[in-house]
This record gives structure tokens, C-alpha cells and sequence, in this order.
């Protein structure tokens, strides 16, 4: 069975050789770890363990995306406002691996979203893909590989959402004014 195959059988609940496995990677420090403690797969030490996927995740970030700008560091931490317009606190060391600090959102109010839709969330693929995204698309369907599309990098479709406002506010809303979202 190709990757793709088994994929799809899984998803139609047909039998299958083994259950599609899609290792998401491990944190610098663990893979360190594993290698120091005597690992010596190089599928494992990269991350690359089980079936194969392509991997696209940009099409829901906001374009043209917002320049990263740092607003404060010291030997500990470092701040800045990153390509979604957070501005966040990440360990220096160790920003993959530690979840950062959310200090502030670019959505604060509603005109603050209607503006950020208007300038970064428009469906202009040749931007946000690239101006080959026919080609692209043609090789990853000429392969037998599922194509995977992530909405950002928490793989949920919540994330994106809550990248604009943060959790709480985000949960709020969704109660307290869920017109806030429609167009």
C-alpha cells in the first residue's frame, strides 16, 4: 500500500497494513537526549519516523504578514511582535520548546478585525502560496503522498482564531457576540 492509499482507506474505514502513522517531531533538546543516550537512527534523530505527508501550513496566516520586530530582550528572554502580530515573550534558548508568554493580540476590538480582514486575509493564492501554486499542486497530487493542510502551527482550525484575540477573549466571544465573525 502507497502512503496515499493507506490513507484514504483509513479515512473510509477499510482495512488497512498498518494505521497511517505522521511523527509531528520532537523538541531539540529531547533528540539531543536520544542521541547522547545512544539513538542512532537518523530517521529519528530528524523527525522523519513513520508514512510520508506533504506539509503545507501557509495558507492561513495573515498576508502580507506582519514584520517581526523585537521589543525587548535580555540573556533570559526575548520579545517581539511576530508574523501574526502577537507580541509574545519566548525563551532565548529554547523558543520551540517552551510555550512563550501571549502579551498582546492584534485584534483588540471590532474594527480592529474588520481592518486586519480587509488588509492581511484576503484569498490571493499567487501571494500567499507562491505564483507556481498550480505547478506545486500538480506534483503533490502526482505523488502518492497525502497532502496535509494545517492552519497554523497548532494544527487546529481554533488556532487562527485565537492567534487574533488570544483564548480567553476568543471564548468569550464566541458567546457573548458571535456576529462579531461573520462578514
Amino acid at each position: 500500500m502507497t502512503d496515499l492509499e493507506r490513507f484514504h482507506a483509513c479515512m473510509e474505514y477499510r482495512p488497512v497494513d498498518h494505521v497511517p502513522f505522521w511523527d509531528w517531531g520532537a523538541w531539540p533538546e529531547n533528540l539531543r537526549a536520544l542521541a547522547t543516550g545512544g539513538l542512532r537512527s537518523a530517521a529519528v534523530r530528524a523527525g522523519a519516523c513513520g508514512d510520508q505527508r506533504h506539509w503545507f501550513g501557509g495558507w492561513f496566516h495573515p498576508c502580507p504578514a506582519f514584520t517581526r520586530e523585537v521589543l525587548a530582550e535580555d540573556a533570559v528572554s526575548i520579545t517581539y511582535r511576530n508574523h501574526e502580530g502577537i507580541i509574545l515573550r519566548e525563551m532565548r534558548d529554547q523558543p520551540w520548546s517552551s510555550m512563550p508568554q501571549f502579551l498582546r493580540f492584534p485584534v483588540q476590538t471590532r474594527a480592529d478585525f474588520r481592518q486586519f480582514w480587509r488588509e492581511r486575509m484576503q484569498p490571493d493564492l499567487a501571494q500567499r502560496i507562491g505564483p507556481d501554486w498550480k505547478q506545486q499542486l500538480q506534483q503533490w497530487r502526482a505523488q502518492p503522498i497525502p497532502l496535509v493542510i494545517i492552519s497554523d502551527r497548532w494544527v487546529v482550525f481554533f488556532g487562527p482564531l485565537r492567534n487574533l484575540v488570544g483564548v480567553e477573549d476568543l471564548c468569550t466571544l464566541f458567546y457573548d457576540d458571535p456576529a462579531l465573525w461573520k462578514r
